[in-house]
């Protein structure tokens, strides 16, 4: 089985994270070889009937095994091509988009005739292959979804609590991105912070950084945009817009969205949660992650860089890189612009400059 991995206590972003099972056969393998493979293997739901690359059928092990447990039909079938049970065997075999909500499939599941409701889903996965997903593996996920989204007022409860702790400062950044994932589902999130030198991820999940640096994400277009306005921001299809050019550190996601992390109007950082499949993030897990970046922001104020205004940056720069921060400050500071906005320009003449 393929899918991705969850945290202890994560909510699914799709049913193509849960645990499915890829068993299939062609329709002429004999149903002995399928009826075996079920009772040695007791946790698969069914098998897949495919031919030439699609889905012929399903058999169910409900239903095979209702089939075959009498005498005279095990006699009748064990040794008959399968494909011949799954036309006595009737199943729908209507797969599901990988990027379903859990919501979704629950609802087309029970959507379903009365002797169907339990059958498994087929889920059609971005790289074109299937599986079968187990109803009750589909239950627990709605149960635990449910539960977790309720509590969310609890969720930043405990933040507070981990803020005003003696707990060390990337443990609490790591253990907000775990809490986050229970009411926001996610592939991939991380907090990013300005510093002397640029911006750095100070806590991430899902990633295979080889280095915490993103000074580049300060030099795109979608930064920029989120920092003149000072709002989040949500990209569909993120990792195929134009503005998503100098961002790629973050990967490839599906869905984007980017909290600015403000302070008094300035900017510390920004967190960024990611999606691979096509789940937008709607109106509440927009809400929820705002609330989220209030208390990274709490606890990133003790850990703004040195350079608190223009005059100690322009100092730092100078120092740091003497041909390109002190014209580039000056211009900025007499034009009035942001902090951010100096950042990236001096940025900027850094890599020109090299």
């Amino acid at each position: 089985m393929t899918y991705y991995p969850l945290y202890e206590n994560s909510i699914p972003v799709s049913i193509a994270d849960l645990p499915g099972h890829a068993f299939s056969v062609t329709p002429g393998t004999l149903a002995e070889r399928v009826v075996a493979e079920l009772q040695n293997q007791p946790s698969r739901p069914g098998v897949m009937i495919i031919e030439n690359g699609k889905l012929v059928g399903v058999v169910t092990r409900l239903k095979l095994f209702e089939r075959v447990g009498h005498r005279f039909d095990i006699e009748l079938f064990l040794q008959k091509p399968i494909s011949q049970l799954k036309d006595l065997i009737r199943t729908n075999t209507q797969p599901m988009p990988g990027y379903a909500r859990i919501d979704e499939a629950i609802q087309y599941a029970l959507s379903r005739a009365a002797p169907d409701i339990f059958d498994p889903i087929v889920v059609l996965r971005d790289d074109g292959t299937m599986q079968l997903l187990d109803i009750n593996i589909l239950l627990l996920a709605q149960s635990h979804a449910m539960a977790s989204l309720s509590n969310i007022a609890g969720n930043l409860e405990q933040i507070d609590s981990l803020i005003h702790s003696a707990h060390d400062m990337n443990e609490i950044l790591h253990n907000i991105l775990r809490l986050l994932r229970h009411v926001v589902p996610y592939h991939q999130a991380g907090i990013l912070a300005i510093d002397g030198l640029g911006l750095g991820f100070v806590a991430h999940s899902g990633y295979h950084l080889y280095s915490n640096r993103a000074d580049d994400f300060m030099m795109s277009a979608t930064y920029a945009l989120i920092m003149k306005y000072r709002q989040a921001i949500y990209l569909p299809n993120a990792c195929n817009v134009p503005a998503w050019r100098g961002m790629e550190v973050l990967g490839k996601p599906i869905a984007w969205l980017g909290v600015p992390l403000l302070l008094n109007h300035q900017p510390l950082g920004l967190l960024s949660i990611s999606r691979h499949v096509e789940r937008a993030f709607d109106s509440d897990e927009r809400e929820t992650a705002l609330a989220f970046a209030q208390r990274i922001t709490e606890l990133l104020k003790c850990e703004q860089p040195a350079a608190s205004n223009l005059n100690e940056l322009q100092e730092s720069l100078t120092a740091r890189f003497p041909r390109a921060g002190e014209s580039v400050l000056e211009q900025m500071y007499r034009e009035n612009k942001s902090l951010d906005i100096v950042i990236k320009s001096a940025l900027g003449e850094w890599l020109k400059y090299g």
